[in-house]
């Protein structure tokens, strides 16, 4: 269960009344009410000083540090409706705890401003006795006892008071608040967004891919714009299924603006809703609903994206040049199983498998979706990268896969990477990869997998550029600041730098943002390894191990600590069981070739470096001769009529 914390505060429960009646009669019209009252609470709770806890329907709840500022705040939203047609409110305030657990709000206190809300009348401000005691001799507020009302779920009954409050003082706010909020919240703010990914409002839990991929497209748009700090896709997506407060959102992701939406498909219509929020206020700064035929979805994406990124650059940017939309297939299935082919990619692991099967699915539909395309190459090369797959079996599919990205794709992002790879991998031309990684990155500076493997390249592959490799490795953790993957990778470069205090500190803050992922108690186990703080590698190894089915970069790792420690009988336990799998399931060579000379195999490490270096095991240009885990390697006679080879190609 997850901890709860308590604090005393003045809740305010505001609710439209009619809406339910109106949302019958005109749904339309309801929904402009509701961000017409969303708009007025947003200003009026940030001027109070009040934090927007959450929306319940049509109701609102808030919180303010003083019962004054809450009843100012009441008042002052209840003149703001009587300049809206329809829009009548009742309201409720009480003093008293808020509970916080998880990402819900409860306790006493809400139920009790909750229910006084509902007896209130329409346009009334009904208090609760705690609160007429804080505001008794205040300016401008009169309070009438009205009863003592018995309220569902509280013990003891509950004196209300009726309040009106003179609001001739706030004239000059109900001026601004004529102004138009959009400008006004925009112009203090900061020039950032965060793009949620869109709720699912489905019964089907297969179209949390194709909701997902909107919003990833949406991320891909408006991250053209010049000015615009945007949060990236792992950090941003990390929120899913999370009913967290905004301002949290906002700043955990150091933004001050959020997108989010809603996906609702309907037989062979779908609805999109989307709404731009100030993450400190939780004020609507825009809103707006599609209603299409599912077949124009593409049409939707483009509509979408050109008008938040229109309304971005009026309101946050002051320009009015429109992003480039992305190329896209015209099929719509294509297009889902392409969201969820990237989906199960950023999963690593098993679902790499999955994911091919998603990508080639796509491209059966059609052959020219240079995104499938990319994605299918990806995978084939982490599948050998990661010892799923073997290299000769992986650059057969990749190889092609990748000219095809590039020839139906050749200005996305995905593509220049996917072509990276490939040449870095498998060509050994350094040259040819450092280009396309910089194409990637100015086409898209948010591609995560581009920045990361960069800022490897420019340290293990290339003249050990230290500060550009670590610049890098900063950028990523700045775009993707929840990102556990950026965190690791930032604390392997780091540790390739020798900035071995640092780098135990990145990966530390990776295993805090996943702790039951690999790749950070790896890297934690790594960096351990390189301090000489050998028995804390060795713990941070076994959890990595049972955590990622004895992974083969982790055994190697294990059989490099136990070296260290002088424990060699478990070093060649292992070293067993690395040749099992390589015998039995084709695994690339090079993890056994770094074991083979750990144990003192030399000729058989010489042997399967030579059979690595042939194939063009992807693995291998990763370790080089500089990683810590191959030290053994390194030392073996003769290795150096094989490396050089690779450190002709460029590498280290």
């Amino acid at each position: 269960m997850p901890q709860s914390s308590r604090h005393l505060a003045a809740i305010m429960f505001t609710d439209i009344v009619g809406y339910t009646a109106l949302m019958d009669k005109d749904e339309d019209a309801a929904f402009e009410m509701l961000e017409r009252n969303r708009a007025i609470h947003g200003e009026v709770i940030r001027k109070y000083k009040g934090k927007f806890l959450k929306e319940m329907g049509d109701g609102i709840l808030a919180s303010f540090p003083t019962v004054t500022d809450a009843i100012y705040s009441a008042g002052y939203i209840q003149r703001a409706c009587q300049t809206e047609e329809h829009l009548n409110l009742r309201i409720g305030i009480h003093q008293g705890e808020i509970v916080n657990q998880g990402d819900d709000v409860f306790g006493s206190g809400v139920n009790i401003a909750s229910r006084i809300q509902s007896i209130a009348p329409v346009g009334g401000i009904w208090v609760s006795d705690s609160v007429q005691r804080n505001i008794q001799n205040k300016k401008g507020i009169e309070v009438e006892f009205v009863k003592e009302e018995s309220l569902k779920h509280v013990k003891q009954p509950v004196r209300i008071y009726n309040v009106n409050v003179n609001c001739d003082e706030l004239e000059n706010d109900k001026k601004d608040l004529r102004k138009s909020h959009t400008s006004q919240a925009l112009n203090r703010n900061q020039n950032s967004i965060a793009v949620l990914p869109f709720v699912n409002m489905s019964s089907d839990a297969e179209q949390d891919f194709f909701c997902e991929g909107i919003s990833e497209e949406i991320i891909n748009t408006i991250v053209q714009l010049p000015g615009l700090k945007v949060a990236g896709r792992t950090s941003c997506f990390s929120f899913k299924g999370k009913n967290e407060d905004l301002r949290q959102i906002g700043d955990k992701l150091g933004v001050g603006n959020i997108l989010e939406g809603s996906v609702r498909k309907f037989g062979k219509r779908v609805r999109i809703t989307a709404q731009l929020i100030e993450a400190s206020t939780g004020f609507h700064l825009w809103s707006k609903k599609y209603d299409r035929d599912l077949v124009d979805i593409f049409q939707i994406q483009d509509e979408i994206g050109h008008e938040i990124a229109n309304q971005l650059q009026v309101t946050l940017l002051g320009n009015t040049v429109a992003p480039k939309i992305r190329e896209q297939t015209q099929d719509v299935e294509a297009f889902q199983l392409y969201c969820k082919g990237r989906s199960l990619y950023y999963k690593r692991g098993m679902a790499l498998y999955e994911a091919l099967r998603c990508f080639e699915s796509a491209l059966a539909i059609d052959p020219t979706y240079a995104l499938a395309s990319s994605g299918l190459a990806d995978t084939y090369v982490m599948l050998s990268f990661h010892g799923y797959l073997s290299p000769s079996v992986c650059w057969k599919k990749a190889i092609p896969a990748s000219q095809n990205a590039i020839k139906y794709g050749p200005d996305l992002a995905e593509s220049s990477c996917t072509r990276a790879l490939i040449a870095l991998l498998h060509d050994r031309d350094p040259e040819r990869a450092e280009i396309e990684f910089k194409k990637a990155l100015s086409i898209n500076p948010l591609n995560g997998q581009a920045r990361v493997w960069y800022a490897l390249f420019l340290l293990t592959y290339v003249q050990e550029r230290f500060e550009e490799g670590i610049e890098q490795s900063r950028i990523s953790i700045e775009n993707d600041p929840l990102s556990s993957y950026a965190y690791s990778c930032c604390g392997l470069v780091l540790s390739a730098a020798n900035e071995v205090d640092e780098a135990i500190e990145m990966a530390q803050h990776a295993v805090e943002l996943e702790p039951n992922a690999m790749l950070p108690r790896y890297t934690l186990s790594y960096c351990y390894l390189c301090a000489g703080e050998y028995h804390k590698a060795l713990d941070e190894c076994q959890l990595a191990l049972s955590s990622s089915n004895r992974h083969a970069w982790n055994l190697n790792l294990m059989m490099a600590i136990y070296m260290e420690l002088g424990v060699v009988e478990e070093a060649k336990k292992i070293y067993r069981e690395l040749e099992a799998m390589y015998k039995e399931h084709n695994a690339p060579p090079s993890n056994l070739a770094i074991a083979a000379a750990a144990v003192g195999e030399n000729d058989y490490a010489l042997e399967l470096s030579r059979i690595a270096m042939d194939i063009n095991d992807p693995y291998l240009p990763c370790k080089g001769i500089k990683d810590r885990a191959s030290k053994a390697l390194r030392e073996v006679k003769g290795i150096e009529k094989i490396f050089p080879r690779l450190r002709n190609s460029g590498t280290s």
